[in-house]
């Protein structure tokens, strides 16, 4: 018998050690999960280990979804190397129940050069508040850092939570207010495809 989901995820989450278990906990328990799953009950995660996680996170998401849910939280906790090796440790799993999302959100994966390259953020944050993505008291927070990268920052603080959908309308304004910066990035996933 050779690996399962379950060895690969409590391997991930053995890697985290105590303090980055302790965040992905919290972060799991803020996750926002798909239509037709339930939330892990805060008081099930509250204390538990890596083998306890893994058996809740698929009792609740099952394999395929529980993964998804995983390494998006491990990004999410800027865990990055721990998702990459769980990623490479799926791919020893027996019988993998389905493909592991490899792609993140076009604005999740281009966060860092979103980031630094972005010159005019202020055109974002209006149509942002205009769609109802940023509260007025967000949309005054990333308005008062003094640098577009303070305020790319900021605005990434809220975007983590958002849903595919709401990071579309991130991306349309984005591309609106500053497209070559886009169509570069663009072309840069093209070249790793």
């Amino acid at each position: 018998m050779g690996r399962t989901v379950r060895d690969a995820l409590v391997t991930a989450l053995d890697n985290l050690g105590k303090k980055g278990l302790k965040k992905f906990r919290n972060k799991l328990n803020d996750w926002e999960i798909k239509r037709g799953y339930n939330k892990i009950p805060r008081g099930q995660l509250e204390d538990t280990d890596p083998e306890d996680i893994a058996d809740l996170i698929r009792k609740y998401y099952t394999d395929s979804y529980g993964i998804e849910v995983t390494l998006a939280v491990l990004d999410a906790i800027d865990e990055k190397k721990v998702a990459e090796d769980l990623r490479a440790d799926l791919g020893n799993v027996n019988s993998p129940p389905e493909p592991v999302p490899t792609r993140e959100h076009f604005v999740i994966e281009h966060r860092e050069d979103l980031i630094s390259r972005m010159s005019l953020v202020s055109p974002i944050l209006d149509d942002l508040l205009g769609k109802n993505l940023l509260t007025d008291e967000q949309y005054d927070i990333v308005r008062s850092k003094p640098t577009s990268q303070e305020k790319m920052r900021e605005l990434y603080s809220y975007v983590r939570s958002w849903g595919d959908k709401d990071k579309d309308k991130l991306y349309e304004a984005l591309e609106k207010h500053n497209s070559p910066l886009i169509q570069d990035l663009k072309k840069k996933n093209l070249k790793r495809a």
